[in-house]
């Protein structure tokens, strides 16, 4: 039995397909307060502090787009009451100081809970995908190091 798409997710789709650093304030009707984001590299708590982090991140690229591949949806196993949604993506950005400005993209998954609004973000990702394998010198490291462990 295939379960409806909340809408509170299907907010959250719309937003990330169309986030970008002059919009953050999408952030607000999807985001509760007090929400824990949480990414490879940083947990922030709190709407305030997740603009603040949304706007240095992509105040640091030159471009950005994320496209929704799959969605999948349920209520969470602990006493919450709050259902849960994984989310599979492609994002492909441009960053000054990665792969001579050139587009990077990676897949990720996202796993969210919410009620009426996200109160927990947590986001999967690669990260030599994403930015390790596009560093110089450690880039090429990494990329050996890959090939020498499947052969």
């Amino acid at each position: 039995m295939k379960m409806d798409t909340p809408q509170i997710v299907e907010n959250f789709i719309s937003m990330y397909e169309t986030l970008h650093k002059d919009n953050l304030h999408l952030l607000q009707p999807v985001y509760s307060d007090d929400v824990v984001f949480i990414d490879a590299l940083h947990e922030v708590k709190g709407l305030p502090a997740l603009e603040q982090y949304f706007a240095g991140m992509y105040g640091n690229l030159i471009s950005s787009s994320i496209r929704i591949t799959d969605v999948q949806c349920g209520q969470s196993k602990d006493d919450s009451g709050e259902g849960v949604a994984y989310l599979t993506w492609d994002m492909t950005y441009v960053h000054p100081d990665l792969a001579n400005k050139k587009p990077i993209t990676l897949d990720g998954v996202t796993k969210i809970k919410f009620k009426d609004k996200v109160t927990y973000h947590r986001d999967y990702v690669d990260m030599g995908q994403m930015l390790y394998e596009h560093i110089p010198l450690l880039g090429s490291a990494i990329r050996y190091i890959k090939r020498r462990a499947v052969s």
